[in-house]
Parts: structure tokens; C-alpha cells; sequence
């Protein structure tokens, strides 16, 4: 009997899907999204990125035009990828990078529905503005959990849903990423930490906090060790540069030179006028549908919006049993699906978005209007806002009141409908990777060897090579199709942040989550001894896991999927200065049925 290839059963399946195609242009030039101008990567003349909208079981195709001075490449984040493993965008894993002057056509089916992103991933471009939102709309016969929001009002929230607004937020640094990994190298710091402002959908300013807020407001984890040397944190709100030869570790002080570094990294903040987002809300529309992206750089945030509650319908492009939030915690890569009820007076209403990160205080506010109201007034340059509204988190993200409610444990999300089998399936596999810097604070391990960005340069990338022959010694993590792999990050060093870990590929589950040393082989050994820190029957499914913060100690985190999509995939952390450190590792997914690339693909 023929076997038929499972990438033809694909292609049989869909070749009537309609094709989706876009062009993406990738230029170089002068840009001033805060208001403080600096070279910058505009994507068809603009930032962000213009949206990418398919529906599902569309086949869509990009074609990415170089025109900047430097290579690139474009990944689709959440985007699995499925027979397609050539369209990830990583070079030196599915591609070569695309080369100034030249092009690259990315065509992979959309079987996914929900909130995902596109942006660079060549170096830390992601940081010099390559980024956009896509939406798949869901096809129709998908089940929805919108019944569980609003029995009476189902057809409002599809109606919503089919209009969803992105919000792409972002941090934003005033130096561009080859000179900000240039002033690491020349101080011997982690000097990354500190950022300029944040932006929602690109615009936003230098907002200067005043003396007495940054005083107010500083970290009691870290208020002791400043007094302590007499130092307080900058008028920029991060920690000041003589800190970090007290905070580094054992031998990573050697070699630290902070006069290397300019006084507008970490201390001096000049204010700038820039520019507000500005979302509007018909009312009469009862409901406001977002896609809540972190395109972040560097920060965690805290997300929320003034007097009015969130119903999270969908994570990382998925519906998950609704929750009502207040306010929500964003690593970098998250998409959050929220429905909010416009039922409030007409007004204009904060959104307020807080860094949460120990290193600076940071935030700012744009705006929720609902149209018509007599609040605003219209000019023939601009709409001019009031902000009244009552805020449900502080200037660092933290609740106001004691009985708001918050989503800050990704784990704690459930999937609709279920997607982990039950009876729980058994791992085939265990890898165990630790999260830790080597040598210096800026050099990034995920698995105690530092990963060579250059070899995105390299002439044959993984996915074109038998998978046999490839030997990067303690940057591989090797599997079979159909088998079933756990993953275990274990961050032994006190004082790092969350790890937001992304696997290309395919989702994962996040089994189970705690504080101090894994000290177990496997996840079932350790299920077993600690039953409370695991959850088997109905875990978060996600493409981004995020570790437990290490504040005192050691902490862990276990995930399972599946491999049903053989491929050369990456498998790192999406803080981009640690993926710039060395952060990440390949994963050789279902090496016996390992793709051929077809020649069409091989730039």
C-alpha cells in the first residue's frame, strides 16, 4: 500500500481555502513614536505593522521586502506552523536570513483562529519597531464559550469579536538595539533593564516621574539595599548603575565599567510630548472587543482599564473558560482576548499600563472613549481627552483596592473546550534546563550554555540538514513524532524576573508550577510527592510559559506537548536581551519523519 505523507494530506485538505496574500516592506529611517526621534524599522511606512487579517483555514502568504541596510526575517508568533515548518522565520533554523535588497514569501495554512503576531527575529530588531498584530477569525461551526459572559447576548459578543480592536504594547528604548547590545559590551552591565517609555499601538511619551512618586514607589525588596549605600533610584525611575557591582554575582563584577555607559540610559529623563492611543467605543454597540498583545521587549505589565472590567475570552489565540478580571498581568508574547461591557457613563476612561519589572518605574496611560459624549472637543489638529475615571491599579501596577481581582498566575487558565487528554498522557521524554546567566549579566543560558546568535548566518539552517548529522552539543533537545515531551525550567539563582519562555512548533501545557529546587527526574516523581503544585486534567495551554519569579530562591516550571510537527524549532525566552545573551536552545522535533523543504522555500 502507498503512505501518503501527512504534508499532502495537508495540502489535499485545503486546496480550495481561499489565499490571504500581503506584502510586508521593511525600511529604515527616522522615527519618533514617544516624541524623541531616532533610526527605527517602519513596515509599509508605518509602526506598528499594518494587521494581517485571515480566517481560518485560509492559506496566507507574506511576502517580506527587504529595503533596510541589514538582514532580517519575519517569525509568526503562535503560529504553529503545521507542514509548513519553513515558514517559521528563524534563520539558521528554517531559513537564511533575507539579505538587503531581497525578498522572502512566507505561506503557511491558517488552521488556527484567534490573536497572534508577527515580528522580527534577526538579532533584537523586535526592539527598533518590527512588529504587527494578526487576526485569524474563527470559522463558523466553532464551538465558544461566549454563553458563559452573556446567555442573552451571544450574537453582541460574535458581533464584537468580529471587529476586534488590537492593542499592540510595547516597551520603547531610545537607543536602538545594536547600540544598546554595543553599551553592554562597553560596561560590563545588563544596561538593557532600563527603558524610555511604553507605547500602545505605537504611540506614547517620556513621562518623568516627580522625586516624591519615585521615592513613594520604590520597591521594598530593594528600598534597603539603597539605603544602605546611599543611593537612591534615578530621576529616570531605574536603579542607578553603581548598584549593580553590589547585586552581581561571585566574579561577574570583573571587568564592569559604568562610566561607559551615557546619562540618559539610567539617569537623566527629559520629558516629551509625544502621542496618546486613543480607543473608541460606540455604546450602542453594548460590547468592545481587544486583542491585548505584548510585544515588549524588556517589561512585564500590568494592564487595565479605569471602571471597566475585562471578561478574558481567548489566550494565546485560544478560548478558555471566561474569566472577569480587573486587570492583567502581560509578559512579553502574551495575547489576551478581552469583551468589555460598555455600560458606563460617556466619558473618557484611563487605560493604564505599569511596568512591574524591579529595575525602573515606568508607565502611562492612553485613552477609552466612548463617541459621542459632549467630554472631548474636536480641534483641527487633535481630539483633546479628560481623564476622570477611577483606576483599579497604582503607578507600578499594583491593585488599589483589596477586592479587585487579577489574573497574574498564567497557570491558572483553563482551555475551551479541553484539550489535554485524559487519562493524562505519559512524558516519552524529560529535559530539564536550567535558566541562569554565564560569566556576566547580560549572558544568558538556557540550558548552561549560551547560544550563538550568529548562527543565524550560517549557510545551511537546520531544517534543510538530516537532523542525524547535526551536532551542537548542549544546544539540541532531540525527539520522535508523536511522542510526548515534558519540559522542566528550573531558575536556581535568587533575584532573577518571570522567564517568558516560548516554543515554536506548537502549544504546550503548563503541568505545574513551585518554589525551590526540582529535585525530582521526572514530572511524574515529582506529581507524585508534591500532587498540590500539578494540575493533570485541565491545564493552561499556551505557547508561552512563564517561570515563577526567583525573588528568594530557586523556582521551576513543567510543561508537556505533543509532537505532531517534525521541524527545526526554536525554544527560548522572549525578554529580548536574555535571547540576545544566549537564551535559547533547538529543538529537532519528530527527527524520523524529519520535512523535506521544497526547493520553492530554500531562499
Amino acid at each position: 500500500m502507498l503512505s501518503i505523507p501527512a504534508v499532502l494530506l495537508s495540502l489535499a485538505a485545503v486546496a480550495f481555502s481561499t489565499s490571504c496574500q500581503n506584502t510586508l516592506e521593511l525600511t529604515w529611517e527616522r522615527g519618533a513614536p514617544d516624541g524623541f526621534e531616532r533610526d527605527m524599522i517602519f513596515i509599509n511606512g508605518q509602526f506598528p505593522g499594518p494587521t494581517i487579517e485571515a480566517n481560518q483555514d485560509d492559506w496566507v502568504e507574506i511576502t517580506v521586502v527587504n529595503k533596510m541596510p541589514f538582514n532580517t526575517s519575519i517569525h509568526a508568533h503562535g503560529i504553529e506552523q503545521l507542514n509548513t515548518p519553513w515558514a517559521d522565520g528563524v534563520p539558521g533554523f528554517t531559513q537564511r536570513p533575507i539579505q538587503p535588497g531581497e525578498s522572502y514569501t512566507y505561506k503557511w495554512h491558517a488552521h488556527q483562529y484567534g490573536s497572534y503576531f508577527y515580528h522580527a527575529h534577526s538579532r533584537g530588531q523586535i526592539e527598533d519597531g518590527c512588529y504587527g498584530p494578526i487576526i485569524i477569525k474563527p470559522k463558523s461551526g466553532i464551538t465558544k464559550p461566549f454563553d458563559k459572559i452573556a446567555p442573552a447576548e451571544v450574537e453582541l459578543l460574535e458581533a464584537a469579536e468580529s471587529k476586534v480592536t488590537p492593542l499592540v504594547v510595547s516597551d520603547w528604548r531610545h537607543t536602538g538595539s545594536k547600540h544598546t547590545w554595543d553599551l553592554q559590551l562597553a560596561s560590563g552591565i545588563e544596561s538593557s533593564i532600563c527603558m524610555d517609555s511604553i507605547l500602545l499601538n505605537g504611540k506614547g511619551a517620556v513621562n518623568c516621574w516627580s522625586r516624591e512618586d519615585i521615592s513613594a514607589f520604590t520597591s521594598p525588596a530593594i528600598a534597603p539595599l539603597l539605603k544602605e549605600l546611599n543611593l537612591t533610584m534615578t530621576d529616570k525611575g531605574c536603579l542607578p548603575p553603581k548598584i549593580f557591582p553590589v547585586l552581581l554575582a561571585d566574579g561577574q563584577a570583573t571587568g564592569v565599567n559604568i562610566d561607559a555607559l551615557p546619562k540618559e540610559v539610567f539617569e537623566t529623563c527629559t520629558p516629551t510630548e509625544g502621542s496618546v492611543e486613543v480607543i473608541k467605543a460606540n455604546p450602542g454597540d453594548k460590547w468592545l472587543a481587544l486583542d491585548i498583545i505584548s510585544a515588549a521587549g524588556i517589561d512585564t505589565f500590568a494592564f487595565s482599564i479605569d471602571e471597566h472590567p475585562m471578561w478574558v475570552y481567548a489566550v494565546d489565540g485560544h478560548y478558555i473558560e471566561p474569566l472577569e478580571v480587573e486587570a492583567l498581568s502581560l509578559v512579553n508574547g502574551d495575547r489576551y482576548s478581552v469583551f468589555i461591557r460598555l455600560d458606563k457613563t460617556p466619558a473618557s476612561y484611563g487605560i493604564r499600563v505599569a511596568s512591574v519589572a524591579l529595575a525602573q518605574l515606568l508607565d502611562t496611560t492612553a485613552v477609552l472613549a466612548y463617541e459621542g459624549y459632549e467630554g472631548y472637543q474636536n480641534t483641527t489638529e487633535e481630539e483633546t481627552y479628560t481623564i476622570s475615571s477611577t483606576p483599579y491599579i497604582n503607578k507600578i501596577g499594583a491593585l488599589i483596592s483589596e477586592n479587585s481581582t487579577t489574573i497574574l498566575d498564567h497557570v491558572g487558565v483553563t482551555s475551551f473546550p479541553p484539550q489535554f487528554p485524559q487519562p493524562a498522557p505519559e512524558a516519552d521524554q524529560t529535559y530539564v534546563l536550567t535558566l541562569q546567566t554565564v560569566g556576566n549579566s547580560y549572558t544568558w543560558a538556557l540550558n548552561g550554555t549560551p547560544f550563538d546568535n550568529n548562527h543565524e548566518d550560517v549557510e545551511t539552517p537546520f531544517l534543510y540538514q538530516d537532523p542525524n548529522t547535526i551536532s551542537l552539543p548542549n544546544h539540541t533537545l532531540t525527539t520522535k513524532n508523536n511522542t510526548w515531551v515534558d519540559i522542566v525550567f528550573t531558575v536556581p539563582t535568587p533575584g532573577q524576573p518571570p522567564h517568558p519562555i516560548h516554543k515554536h512548533g506548537n502549544k504546550g501545557f503548563i503541568l505545574g508550577a513551585g518554589e525551590g529546587p526540582f529535585n525530582w527526574t521526572s514530572v511524574a516523581q515529582a506529581s507524585a510527592a508534591i500532587p498540590e503544585a500539578f494540575n493533570l486534567v485541565a491545564p493552561a495551554y499556551r505557547d508561552g510559559f512563564v517561570t515563577p519569579p526567583s525573588a528568594t530562591g530557586p523556582t521551576w516550571l513543567a510543561i508537556r506537548y505533543h509532537v505532531t510537527n517534525p521541524g527545526a524549532f526554536l525554544l527560548h525566552c522572549h525578554i529580548q536581551s536574555h535571547l540576545n545573551g544566549g537564551m535559547s536552545v533547538a529543538i529537532l522535533d519528530g527527527v524520523d519523519e524529519w520535512p523535506e523543504v521544497p526547493s520553492q522555500y530554500r531562499n
